[in-house]
């Protein structure tokens, strides 16, 4: 089936020439009527560039044991393959969203794409783990400009209900990327080994530049002020220090060693960028935003998915590949998880429901209960019996992952659009990292403590190793506590983001 085609056609379908007529802005973006085609290719090349992050974050875990035992490396080197792309991707939209409302949304988007696709194919050609986890941090940097420029012009579209379906469309697309991300992932490694995961990743940023990069709007916000680099500089340096900590805790402990500075050099951050920003006549995050309860609402809503779907994205396969399965079945089996949240928001963007705060509370709520029966089925036994609780888990996440783009811009005004989307594509991968962080340490806790075992043969597991034959009980109790945990955060995330959605 042609997904694209499927979103592109259904789109244009749900757009009426009586919006074109109403909202003549064609500084902000062309008339649809008019501009069919233009507007399909913008459409498309946005939704392939969303498409290619999610896939990238999944593919470097599935490409993570191969690069290990290419390199001969079990150690931290090798977690840095997904956590320095996920630390800088996490730390930057926000400054990039705040870019693209001055010096042009188009610009940074095309800027981000560009830079993905050379930096993808540099990665194919790294000689060495290091250089490698040098270049993730950097493709982290273009994609958070592709991130916050992509959606940053579909936030110019003039009226509520399109704009609110454009938004369901890169729910979908980014269900589309975690769907069969490992899938594509999986195949690519084993035609070019790993270096052929970099590879397909560049393939589609170029087929985004080919489809329609060329055809996105210009557009900039005509009072956003001075671009605050004290501001941006402050708030990058205390999301890496924190995302640092989170992935150092594991080999030393919350408070020992680099820990301990890096957890200082948070909270000083922190105070001097709170302090910079109610000073600053034109400040990068807007604290006023933070005032809304809905708005603080919709950020908790992908620190909810975090915990109940992202960190699975790479908990799941990895330790499918490491109770000895192969790559390919991994992600195969994998699709169980992500595939629903690829058709999920595909069918909210056609229904557009009313209540959507029970929606949401609702749909974390089953994703909860198949964490439950997620940590009753390990691992190394049947591959069926894991089916219907990833199946659970991947409904239940779908139903906030396909609302909740579209809520991060309806609740702010449209003149800060770029900030809003920046500051909601902030928190949505800085959790990202920092959860991801957060439960593999936890994971490797609980091995450690089960297993009486030491704390590297626990995080060479965490990453994907081999399991010892005598460590499989402790393996399987780990997760079985490790999923209640997530269960039960997911369900009281649910329980506080129903209070702050609701009706007042």
């Amino acid at each position: 089936m042609d997904y694209y085609g499927y979103f592109l056609g259904s789109y244009s379908a749900w757009v009426s020439p009586r919006t074109c007529k109403e909202f003549p802005m064609t500084h902000v973006l062309p008339p649809l009527a008019r501009h069919a085609a233009t507007h399909r290719r913008m459409v498309l090349s946005i939704c392939l560039a969303a498409a290619v992050m999610p896939m990238t974050f999944t593919g470097g875990a599935i490409a993570t044991p191969e690069l290990g035992r290419s390199f001969q490396n079990t150690g931290p080197a090798l977690s840095w393959v997904v956590n320095a792309f996920m630390m800088v991707f996490g730390a930057l939209p926000l400054i990039a969203g705040a870019l693209a409302d001055r010096i042009g949304r188009r610009r940074v988007f095309r800027f981000g794409v560009t830079g993905f696709a050379l930096t993808g194919v540099a990665l194919a050609l790294a000689p060495s783990l290091l250089v490698i986890d040098l270049l993730r941090g950097l493709q982290g940097v273009f994609a958070a400009a592709t991130l916050a420029g992509g959606t940053a012009v579909l936030a110019q579209i003039p009226d509520e209900g399109p704009r609110r379906r454009a938004f369901s469309m890169i729910g979908a697309t980014f269900g589309l990327g975690l769907a069969f991300g490992p899938l594509v992932a999986g195949w690519a490694l084993s035609l070019g080994g790993w270096r052929g995961v970099f590879l397909a990743a560049s393939a589609l940023a170029v087929a985004s530049l080919i489809s329609g990069a060329g055809a996105v709007p210009e557009s900039r916000a005509p009072q956003a002020g001075r671009f605050d680099a004290p501001g941006a500089a402050l708030f990058a340096g205390l999301l890496c220090s924190l995302t640092a900590w989170a992935i150092l805790v594991p080999q030393s402990g919350l408070i020992a060693g680099p820990q301990g500075l890096l957890i200082a050099a948070f909270v000083l951050l922190l105070i001097a960028f709170i302090a910079w920003e109610r000073r600053c006549p034109a400040p990068m995050f807007d604290l006023t935003l933070l005032r809304d309860p809905a708005f603080l609402g919709v950020q908790a809503l992908p620190v909810a998915t975090c915990f109940g779907f992202v960190s699975l994205l790479v908990i799941v396969p990895v330790q499918l590949i490491g109770a000895g399965h192969s790559e390919v079945m991994a992600a195969a089996i994998s699709l169980a998880l992500s595939a629903p949240v690829f058709l999920v928001p595909m069918l909210l963007a056609r229904f557009s429901p009313p209540r959507r705060d029970r929606l949401i509370a609702g749909g974390l709520s089953l994703a909860a209960l198949g964490l439950f029966a997620l940590g009753l089925t390990p691992f190394d036994g049947s591959l069926a019996a894991l089916i219907p609780a990833l199946l659970l888990i991947g409904l239940g996440s779908g139903l906030p992952w396909g609302l909740m783009d579209g809520l991060a811009i309806e609740v702010a005004p449209r003149d800060k659009a770029g900030v809003a989307t920046g500051m909601f594509s902030t928190v949505r991968v800085a959790s990202e990292g920092i959860v991801l962080a957060l439960v593999s340490a936890i994971y490797a806790g609980l091995i450690t403590w089960l297993g009486g075992t030491d704390s590297a043969t626990a995080s060479g597991i965490v990453a994907g190793g081999a399991v010892p034959r005598a460590l499989h009980p402790a393996v399987t109790e780990a997760c079985r506590a490790l999923f209640w945990g997530l269960a039960a955060l997911t369900l009281l995330m649910a329980l506080l983001i129903r209070r702050r959605l609701g009706p007042r």
